[in-house]
């Protein structure tokens, strides 16, 4: 994995069990917890100047302070701003814009902390990464994620290919967490984005196939299906959707309930390995069937029954092989070499 550099960062989003409800009170709890985020990140920098090679021990500290800050100053913010009324209880309206008047305290300051702690967070969470601290990491990456478009960044240009890194860093960490339905999520985000490094693809595949795989393991087959179901429909033109539906359903009712789906996801991308080498897989066990149920017929017997699916499948695999060069996603290799030998048997001379 390449190194990166956001300078930028946040973390755990506690909880605060105070009892302040009121703005101000709020307002000085956040105020505090920010504060105390300052002071910590100023002796870490100055720390970590000294002696670049320490850990960073206080990051979780911080990481804490920082998220108790936008937590309490984020509730604060909307009981800052008080209608003005009229004896009678009504509120007062502003004649130029036709609304209701109101009153504020603190939002000025509360807006002017927010929005110059957002960069902290990504400062954060990078620094969670470089700790392999996933779980800092994660919920600083996830948190910036939902800063961005809200009013607290509203006019604030971010470079896409920023966005791209924080989304792909979110998911990063959710994956090294296994928590493979957030880093689905936050890879699929990546890609919407335009992010293309660090094999983001290949992550978000491995999401999803360890998604599907824990569904089956536990032979949670209805809620599989739904699942992947609910994601063809949000990625219509995914080949993977529909390879892993196959997958869903071989499981559950054997290959030949599967093939269909495993013809779609050889419709929909002609670059897709695994359609083309799983769709070999229903033919090849078609003919281990005819095989199975014919143990005294000849090879010539079984020929005209065989030879049709064999030249069906060998280029099935044999187009798998080439799209996987490596090996690395399926054994098609193995059945190209045993679909020639046993054609060369059952077509002599040829």
């Amino acid at each position: 994995m390449k190194k990166f550099f956001l300078f930028v960062a946040f973390a755990s989003l506690l909880v605060m069990g105070a009892k302040a409800q009121t703005a101000e009170e709020l307002f000085k709890a956040g105020k505090a917890e920010f504060d105390r985020y300052d002071k910590l990140f100023g002796e870490y920098t100055l720390a970590h100047g000294q002696n670049p090679d320490a850990p960073d021990q206080t990051i979780g500290e911080r990481a804490t302070a920082l998220m108790n800050g936008f937590e309490l100053l984020q509730k604060a913010l909307p009981l800052d701003t008080v209608i003005e009324v009229n004896k009678d209880g009504s509120p007062k309206i502003d004649k130029k814009t036709g609304k209701p008047k109101f009153k504020v305290k603190y939002s000025k300051d509360i807006v002017t902390l927010l929005s110059g702690h957002i960069n902290d967070v990504l400062n954060v969470g990078n620094a969670g990464l470089m700790g392999n601290d996933f779980a800092t990491a994660h919920k600083a990456f996830k948190f910036f994620r939902t800063l961005v478009g809200t009013s607290l960044t509203e006019g604030v240009q971010f470079d896409p290919q920023t966005l791209g890194e924080v989304s792909f860093y979110e998911g990063y960490s959710a994956y090294q967490l296994k928590d493979f339905d957030g880093a689905y999520t936050a890879f699929k985000s990546a890609i919407e984005k335009g992010y293309t490094e660090n094999q983001v693809v290949e992550f978000r595949n491995s999401c999803l196939a360890n998604i599907i795989q824990k569904f089956c393991d536990d032979k949670n087959y209805t809620d599989a299906i739904v699942y992947v179901d609910k994601a063809i429909a949000a990625d219509p033109s995914s080949a993977l959707m529909y390879d892993m539906k196959g997958y869903i359903v071989e499981q559950k009712d054997g290959l030949d309930a599967a093939e269909s789906y495993y013809e779609k996801a050889v419709e929909l991308d002609q670059t897709f390995p695994n359609g083309f080498y799983d769709l070999g897989r229903v033919l090849y066990a078609k003919a281990e069937k005819i095989i199975e149920e014919n143990p005294s017929a000849t090879n010539a017997q079984l020929a005209p029954k065989l030879l049709p699916i064999y030249d069906k499948a060998l280029p099935l695999f044999k187009k798998a092989q080439e799209l996987d060069a490596d090996g690395s996603k399926t054994q098609s290799k193995r059945f190209v070499e045993d679909l020639e030998y046993k054609l060369e048997i059952l077509r002599p001379g040829k």
